[in-house]
């Protein structure tokens, strides 16, 4: 494996003292360090947040200024880009005309749905960034995009860090038999007053023959450690994700949900049994058939547990934070890939 130099420009959210520790750009960084490469971070929310200026609106020209600094110093051979909003068009034109040796890349976990939420807005994030970078990483399948070559736009799924998604819940009964956590704004923490979330719509259905326990329902969510705290009082999880189905989507809680040892339950129109046998995960129908696998699995706990642990060990392997970043360097730096696992593009 090569070693490289890469200037990782993401929101590494350092102002939310540590209620965010488990975050994908965490997890992502961890890969890329764990892999041996030279990571400098920026944390540009960070950065614009301690810098208000009234003539510099968002502090995108001091985001600018800071990162021209850090290249003139650090002399990456790649930067690489997770939800960098606050720069734009013009500031993107400049660093890549500037710095047009250096390969650019981009990462983006947001729904590009076009019946999910806020479409019309994160294609626009996305595309912005898209023009400037020479490979591109979506949590969507690639083939569901229209706006996107597949040339240079690659699936990634939501990664795992072992040192992060450290419980096995499968080793032991639990109190609680389901664990359900929503929000729509991990930024304010706090659920947004008056905001319809169509994932309650499934939760109202559930099955009333087993214990729940549920955040971001009629309660606020649950950030930091207590976000594992109450994950693992837990035997099993619901994977919910805004807005109708689309392959391969998925919010980033799957990886806590999997990786934590959790049985999961994720509809079918997602297609995660391209990646997993139905002994490692629970795939769905519709809210009678999730609901009558629920109760099942509720009276079978053995199968329960057995289940649980292949999941965890498959995805431990497949969707690891070294694995996934070290595809991200290898695509983005051209770099030929063997051993693909299935998710991997062609």
């Amino acid at each position: 494996m090569k070693k490289i130099k890469i200037l990782h420009i993401t929101d590494l959210h350092f102002r939310h003292n540590g209620r965010l520790f488990y975050s994908t750009g965490k997890k992502l960084n961890n890969g890329l360090i764990l892999n041996g490469h030279n990571v400098l971070n920026i944390s540009d929310r960070d950065v614009t947040s301690q810098k208000k200026n009234i003539f510099d609106i968002g502090s995108k020209r001091y985001l600018l200024d800071r990162i021209k600094i850090n290249i003139e110093n650090f002399k990456p051979d790649l930067i690489l880009l997770g939800h960098v909003d606050r720069l734009d068009y013009e500031g993107f034109i400049k660093l890549k005309e500037k710095y047009n040796s250096i390969r650019f890349s981009q990462w983006f976990l947001d729904p590009l749905n076009i019946d999910g939420p806020d479409y019309e807005k994160n294609k626009n994030r996305f595309f912005l960034k898209y023009q400037f970078c020479d490979a591109n990483f979506v949590t969507t399948s690639v083939d569901k995009l229209d706006f996107a070559s597949p040339d240079r736009t690659f699936f990634i799924p939501n990664p795992i860090d072992p040192s992060i998604d450290v419980y096995k819940n499968f080793l032991s009964d639990k109190e609680i038999d389901m664990f359900i956590a929503i929000s729509h704004g991990q930024h304010r923490g706090i659920l947004k007053r008056d905001f319809v979330d169509d994932r309650v719509k499934l939760i109202d259905k559930l099955t009333n023959k087993i214990s729940y326990n549920i955040f971001g329902y009629k309660n606020n969510p649950v950030w930091g450690q207590s976000f594992f705290d109450e994950l693992k009082k837990c035997t099993m999880a619901v994977n919910l994700s805004r807005g109708k189905p689309i392959k391969y989507y998925s919010s980033d809680r799957i990886s806590s949900l999997l990786g934590n040892g959790l049985l999961t339950y994720i509809h079918e129109k997602y297609y995660y049994q391209d990646f997993f046998n139905n002994d490692e995960i629970i795939t769905y129908k519709n809210i009678r058939d999730l609901n009558n696998k629920i109760i099942f699995f509720k009276k079978h706990k053995k199968l329960a547990k057995k289940i649980s642990k292949k999941g965890y060990i498959k995805s431990h392997r497949i969707f690891n934070n070294k694995l996934i970043s070290n595809y991200i360097v290898n695509r983005s730096m051209n770099i030929k890939i063997n051993n693909k696992e299935k998710w991997m593009n062609d």
